[in-house]
């Protein structure tokens, strides 16, 4: 009997423990003037910016982060409205989004764009270059496995 209860206990504690890992991991959220600081001290030990390059560089985090977190807030927003969306019948068909999304990169590879350009400006020839190898290695860091990518069939 004792055995039994070990086992059922065993497997029940197994449960719990796959099912605690696979909760989700909810980053600290930081403000943009955090984000900005952080990156900007970032670049500075990476590609040993000046003083006035570095204020320059996190005016342009700053400015980026902040117009992200209202994009954020507009959506959320656009969000608690859907509730009172047209039905599926009245709404456009997928291809006919005026917005700008598909395909195109939409407001935040503007934004994005926008960003480098400005950086760009403010960072030596060499420096930029260093710092969009960096930024290369990130994304690809960051991007998802072949065979973590869902299969579309």
């Amino acid at each position: 009997m004792k055995a039994k209860h070990f086992f059922v206990s065993a497997f029940a504690m197994l449960f719990a423990a796959i099912g605690a890992t696979a909760q989700p991991q909810h980053r600290e959220q930081m403000t943009p003037e955090q984000r900005a600081d952080r990156m900007t001290q970032r670049m500075t030990e990476q590609l040993s910016l000046s003083t006035d390059q570095a204020e320059q560089i996190r005016r342009i985090f700053l400015s980026n982060f902040e117009e992200m977190k209202a994009d954020r807030a507009a959506r959320a927003d656009s969000a608690k409205m859907k509730s009172d969306r047209p039905k599926k019948s009245d709404r456009p068909k997928q291809g006919d989004k005026s917005d700008g999304r598909k395909g195109q990169g939409g407001p935040h590879a503007e934004r994005m764009a926008k960003m480098d350009e400005s950086i760009k400006k403010v960072l030596t020839e060499e420096q930029y270059e260093k710092w969009t190898e960096q930024r290369a290695k990130m994304q690809d860091r960051n991007r998802p496995r072949p065979e973590e990518q869902p299969q579309d069939e």
